[in-house]
């Protein structure tokens, strides 16, 4: 017997996945406050365990948790000012299933050459240079969703240069 999330229907996966591929915006996602809530919790768990191979179990979920804020916050900020209010939903889900996706993919890359390279080798350095393509590929995600909420290419680029900024370089040495 089939299980049937009402939220998540057969669409949503097929969304995300175009959206990966940069072939499909949030508009596409489902309107739905609840999938918003799961995504922003996804999100903070995963870069809370993403941060918890370098910091400390309570700094990692101190970061979890501030970078859903901040990333929840100033979208609504930045929609609120682009007086976009009705694509909020939309656009902070998908900010936040990149981010976690985004997440997902240094805790993987942590856990491979974490266990392919033993201890007394450079493994957080060459994981340091590893995380600059990720932060890459986030920006031009979200300047991608950006630009489906109505902004330029260059403000929305400028926007998601100073999301991933803010979140993955300021707000995680802070969070130590």
């Amino acid at each position: 017997m089939p299980i049937n999330i009402p939220l998540l229907n057969e669409q949503t996966p097929q969304t995300v996945l175009k959206m990966i591929k940069l072939e499909a915006s949030q508009l596409s996602l489902p309107d739905s406050r609840e999938l918003m809530w799961g995504a922003f919790g996804a999100y903070a768990v995963l870069q809370a365990i993403a941060q918890a191979f370098n910091h400390s179990v309570l700094g990692s979920l101190l970061y979890g948790a501030l970078s859903a804020g901040i990333l929840y916050g100033a979208t609504y900020g930045l929609l609120r000012v682009l007086k976009e209010d009705a694509k909020f939903q939309r656009t902070a889900m998908a900010l936040a299933i990149m981010g976690a996706f985004a997440a997902l993919a240094y805790i993987i890359l942590h856990l491979v050459f974490g266990i392919a390279l033993p201890p007394p080798l450079p493994t957080e350095k060459l994981l340091r240079f590893l995380l600059f393509p990720i932060l890459i590929w986030m920006v031009f995600m979200y300047a991608f969703l950006f630009r489906h909420v109505s902004l330029r290419p260059v403000p929305a680029f400028v926007a998601a240069s100073l999301y991933v900024i803010v979140i993955e370089v300021i707000l995680s040495p802070i969070c130590r």
